[in-house]
Formats: C-alpha cells, structure tokens, sequence
C-alpha cells in the first residue's frame, strides 16, 4: 500500500511539472523528453535486469501502442495545460477508467453490466461539470484545453505503449523544436522534466508494474483516486492556481463514476489478481 500512496504522490505532481515545463518548451519538445527519459530509466532497469527486448515481430505492435499511449496523450495533456491549470487537468484525466471499460465492452466483446454503464454516465456527466460546461468559474479555463486532456484519457483506456516507440515517433519533432528555438529551458523547467521523465515516466513505471504484480489490478487501479487529491493541492499550494467549488463536486462525480465502472459499489465480485504482461501499465 505504501508504493500506491508514492505512485499516487508522482503522478499527483506530474501535471505541476508540466505546467512549468511548458513555460520554456512546446508540448511536442515536452512529451519526447520526457518519453526519453523515462526510456533510460527503463533501460537501466531492464539492463539490471538481464530481460531482452521484444522480438522483432512485435516492433509494428509496439509503434501503435506507443503512439496512443505514449506520444497522443503526453502531446495532448501539455497542450491542454498550456489552457486549463494542472489541478483540473488532473480531474479530467480521472476519466481513464471510464475509456478503459468502454474499450474493453466494444473491442474485447466484455458485458458491460447496468450499474456500469451508468457509473459511465456518471463520470462523464463529472467531466463535464468540472471542465465547467455551463458555467464560468473556472478563470482561465478552455474547454478545448479540457477536451484535449480527456481525449488523452482516451488513449490511455486503448492500450499501453512503448517508450521506446514514443522516443522515436517523437524524436524528428523535437529535434524541430530545438532547430527553430522553441525550446529555451531554465533551471526550474529543466529540473521538472528531468522529474517528469525520471520519477513521473520510468520510475513510476516500474512501481505501477510492481503494484500490478503483488497485489492486482484492483488495488492498483486505487491510484486513480488518489491522484488527482495529491495534482489539485499541488497546482492549488504552489502555483497558486484558482480553487472552485465546481472542481469538488465535478470530481467527486467522477469518482462516483469510476467506482461504478470499477464495481467497487453494490458488491460486484472482481477477478482474482493475476500476473500481468510486463507491458500492462499505466502512466
């Protein structure tokens, strides 16, 4: 339970380095670096290891996987936060469980029972509260920013992805980026990527995995609770970011939603843990 309660704090501080990453960098330049770092810290960990890479047959596989769960949604939550702040943006990203249960019912053939699909109802009914669809309280607020971030959401639900193809999908990009001079790093933004990509990346990476094979999905998935409490206190104590009652109840919606999903209400019997892929992780 402790490593739930550091993965939480990691990913909870993701969306604070993000926001002052992009005040020095694009989102393009912003998602390849920290992809890459998150690479070397996996590439140590698989050197240590004594593990091989995939087999050749699977690289196709892994570009896909690493373009919808890689590059998409690290592109997609930098250019949402250059709109939206960091504590809502992580609200929104809640909503990953909502995509996950909707993919696995329409590509998978999994039955979706009725307290699902409402608890999907739900959750996106809490998105669309918290992103403030009729409403203006949330200053500087974009719901296209919002719309970006939960499409980011969407690519996480659909699959998980490679580092290592997210590096290279993104490389041509941000080598542009550092040609045209869009990328002008201070010391603050670059010790947040370096944290992004380290902790928040690869690091976190390795815990989720390790969470995933101790004690199951079902504990494991616990982190979408946690962490945007830990992203909305961040972006609220130390960036200053405006606090809205609309952000409280939107997200408490939310989680209702995602309870449902997860069957965590009405007694809904989860699956035994089992061991998972060393692929089967989340960011």
């Amino acid at each position: 339970m402790r490593r739930l309660f550091l993965l939480a704090f990691i990913w909870g501080w993701s969306f604070l380095f993000i926001k002052v990453i992009l005040e020095d960098a694009p989102p393009t330049f912003l998602a390849w670096g920290r992809i890459a770092l998150g690479l070397a810290v996996l590439a140590v960990a698989l050197l240590r290891s004594g593990e091989s890479l995939p087999e050749r047959r699977y690289w196709g596989h892994l570009l896909v996987l690493g373009l919808t769960m890689s590059v998409l949604p690290f592109m997609l939550i930098g250019w949402g936060e250059e709109h939206i702040s960091s504590a809502l943006a992580s609200v929104l990203n809640a909503c990953t469980p909502l995509f996950a249960a909707g993919f696995a019912a329409g590509l998978l053939g999994e039955r979706l029972r009725p307290p699902q699909l409402v608890g999907i109802a739900i959750g996106f009914l809490g998105v669309a509260v918290v992103a403030g669809v009729g409403g203006g309280d949330l200053a500087g607020s974009s719901l296209l920013g919002s719309a970006a971030v939960v499409l980011a959401g969407a690519g996480y639900g659909f699959g998980f992805g490679q580092l290592l193809a997210g590096t290279l999908l993104l490389a041509p990009v941000a080598a542009v980026d550092l040609a045209t001079g869009r990328v002008d790093l201070g010391p603050a933004a670059a010790l947040c990527l370096v944290l992004l990509g380290a902790l928040g990346t690869g690091y976190a990476y390795l815990l989720n995995y390790r969470t995933l094979q101790e004690s199951g999905a079902t504990v494991a998935s616990l982190v979408t609770y946690l962490v945007p409490l830990v992203a909305v206190a961040a972006g609220i104590l130390v960036l200053g970011e405006p606090f809205s009652i609309r952000l409280v109840i939107g997200g408490l919606i939310v989680v209702l939603g995602v309870a449902l999903v997860q069957g965590r209400l009405f007694g809904q019997r989860q699956p035994t843990p089992q061991p998972v892929p060393e692929s089967a992780v989340c960011d």
